[in-house]
């Protein structure tokens, strides 16, 4: 697998990207978001298509996520099938409603790659809270931990776009407080 795709930024910085994201939207307190994803059945497809036909979905992957995501949009490619980025000036509405149309422009993308069952995605939705006492890592954490409840808790576990709230365990383990975080 390739460790950055075109149209992405590695994972060292994309990560300093988000930081000054977030240092910005602390700054001039504005709103900043992130979506997490990560191709569903991607596993199973790399295991029966092999290492140069999932390179090349991955890079079809990103090119469908960079052309339907606004222009300048940070794109990170943290490695394997699983990406983030970062959306400044988004609120946790304008931040599920881009998620959900990326979601709609993979499935139909990649609707012609022959997987059974098909490629989709699911991402994991976090927008900063209004106050000034969160950092990125935690607004990434948050979105990381959305999209991995969808997959594992939520049905159908693929194709899902998810800002809602978790079991209260799950802030827990993110020290992160719930009342706190914005959500659906």
């Amino acid at each position: 697998m390739p460790e950055s795709l075109p149209g992405t930024q590695a994972r060292e910085p994309g990560m300093q990207a988000l930081d000054a994201a977030a240092a910005a939207a602390l700054a001039g307190a504005q709103s900043l978001a992130v979506l997490t994803l990560d191709v569903d059945h991607f596993k199973a497809y790399q295991d029966s298509a092999g290492a140069d036909a999932s390179s090349a979905v991955l890079r079809q992957l990103a090119a469908l996520l960079k052309a339907a995501l606004p222009p300048a949009t940070p794109l990170v490619h943290l490695g394997g099938d699983e990406f983030f980025a970062v959306l400044p000036g988004a609120d946790i509405v304008a931040a599920q409603a881009q998620g959900e149309s990326l979601r709609e422009a993979v499935a139909a993308g990649l609707s012609g790659v022959a997987s059974q069952p098909p490629l989709t995605i699911t991402l994991g939705v976090a927008a900063n809270p209004a106050d000034h006492n969160w950092n990125a890592r935690a607004l990434l954490s948050l979105a990381d931990a959305r999209m991995t409840f969808a997959k594992k808790r939520l049905t159908p576990h693929h194709n899902l776009c998810w800002a809602g709230t978790l079991p209260s365990d799950w802030y827990t383990r993110l020290d992160i407080d719930p009342q706190r975080w914005p959500s659906l």
